[in-house]
């Protein structure tokens, strides 16, 4: 059954996780005095030594599904009500139903049981406050329950996961970028403001940024929409690329596009910090910097050295695959 973990707190006494499944919220709790002189207090100790040592990585998730599978069967009785026909808006995605529950010891059957205790679950933890951000006068706003979830009937898991494309009214298909980083939100769009200031938005292939998208009552703020560039007949990733011959044909025109677009950038003092790999539909630009940011030393990440550096990188690899 489809599911996600969005949010987390692993420690020896007591851990939770959040969990979407099927455009419905659990948290799940488990307390070690819960599961004391019971056969998983050790497995529980263990699998915590594990997963904190490696955080979001295997051991991680093995002891996340050890939470998530006792619930599995709760999970399907509370979302047998969800259709996947049904048209789902970011308004129901991000404030969905949520049900909490904790984690008992029944003989040698480990089993959840509801429970009002909201525990500290942070219900707007993919969100920023839009009190926070600066008002951003020149950039529309569009409400969540304006748009609509891309849904897929043969697929659940897309209610599962945070959305990467939205349908607005008039039925035109954006990119969905969360808001789930406030100062790189905020980066993101004084880029697309300097940019479109300088002129460069149609000499750079950047998308534009449509609207900001926030909760119906305006106090959260959700995520950016942006114009979603179709994907042409060459439109692969790096990683499909790096084995092929086509990537040999390929390089020499991408370095020089990206060499060209940061040119530009800096002949303005414009520096691109902030390229999210989400995107399927993305120009060429991103496909490279997306891969090679983050290695950029971190006290040059945002200076015009770190796109030098970055630009470095990615020759760099392309040089040694």
């Amino acid at each position: 059954m489809g599911h996600t973990v969005m949010d987390n707190h692993i420690d020896f006494d007591r851990s939770w996780i959040t969990v979407m499944c099927r455009a419905t919220r659990f948290h799940i709790t488990i307390s070690r005095k819960d599961i004391q002189r019971s056969s998983f207090e050790m497995e529980y100790s263990e699998m915590v030594v594990k997963a904190i040592v490696d955080h979001d990585g295997e051991d991680f998730d093995v002891l996340c599904e050890w939470m998530v599978n006792p619930c599995l069967s709760y999970f399907r009785e509370n979302t047998s009500n969800v259709s996947k026909e049904k048209e789902l808006t970011f308004q129901d995605y991000y404030y969905p139903s949520t049900h909490h529950l904790k984690l008992l010891v029944s003989e040698s059957l480990l089993y959840p049981k509801a429970t009002r205790d909201r525990g500290t679950m942070d219900p707007f933890y993919y969100m920023t406050p839009s009190a926070d951000l600066p008002p951003f006068p020149s950039i529309p706003r569009s409400k969540a329950s304006d748009l609509r979830i891309v849904s897929d009937p043969k697929w659940d898991d897309y209610m599962s996961e945070i959305p990467q494309k939205a349908i607005i009214a008039d039925g035109t298909l954006r990119f969905f970028k969360p808001a789930d980083k406030k100062t790189q939100l905020e980066r993101e769009v004084d880029m697309h403001l300097l940019i479109r200031d300088a002129g460069l938005q149609d000499k750079i292939k950047v998308p534009n940024l449509h609207s900001i998208v926030v909760s119906d009552d305006g106090k959260m703020t959700i995520g950016l929409l942006l114009d979603l560039i179709p994907s042409g007949g060459d439109s692969l990733s790096l990683y499909s690329y790096q084995h092929s011959e086509a990537a040999l044909e390929h390089r020499a025109r991408w370095k020089q596009q990206v060499t060209d677009t940061v040119k530009q950038l800096h002949a303005h003092d414009l520096v691109w910090g902030d390229v999210h790999p989400g995107n399927s539909h993305r120009h060429r630009l991103q496909r490279l910097d997306c891969r090679f940011w983050r290695r950029v030393g971190r006290e040059v990440r945002s200076a015009q050295e770190g796109g030098d550096e970055g630009r470095g990188l990615a020759w760099a690899w392309e040089d040694i695959r």
